[in-house]
């Protein structure tokens, strides 16, 4: 009898443990399709989040990183950095806080795949600030929100 449950509850863990692996990465991250070209994605991201009071300190263009460094096949990859100074702030004031400055700022790829179609990627910030509690939690709250009406006009709803 208890060999039974053992055996049973070593199998819902390791269960448990290979649908998180699995799953983990498509809820840390979200892909959107964009409605528009991929320059015109990148410039309507800027400008939003400026528009709603953000810093863009460094647009990345990875596509020609990667080139200059003999891949010649590298499709478009941008990566757009945005800061909202009041938000850092409000958490990396805190000594205990500034372990999370490993995810600062918030990033958002903006990519062309194969198929041709213009792509979004970020990090899941709404279930990333589930993770910390306090002071990151609402903040980071607060973040998902504002990075959800940057992107409204860019990102195509379904």
């Amino acid at each position: 009898m208890a060999g039974s449950f053992f055996l049973g509850l070593i199998a819902g863990v390791v269960i448990t443990g290979v649908l998180v692996w699995k799953l983990m990465p498509k809820l840390m991250l979200t892909v959107h399709k964009s409605r528009l070209g991929f320059e015109e994605t990148v410039a309507a991201i800027e400008q939003a989040a400026k528009a709603h009071g953000w810093n863009v300190p460094k647009i990345y263009d990875l596509q020609n990183t990667i080139r200059t460094a003999g891949h010649e096949d590298m499709t478009p990859v941008k990566i757009i950095s945005m800061c909202q100074p009041d938000h850092a702030y409000r958490v990396l004031r805190e000594d205990a806080n500034k372990m999370v400055s490993g995810i600062m700022p918030c990033r958002i790829g903006v990519f062309v795949p194969a198929d041709g179609q213009v792509r979004l990627a970020k990090m899941n910030v709404r279930l990333m600030s589930r993770m910390f509690g306090g002071t990151i939690t609402e903040v980071m709250a607060k973040v998902a929100t504002e990075e959800e009406r940057i992107l409204r006009d860019v990102v195509e709803h379904r």
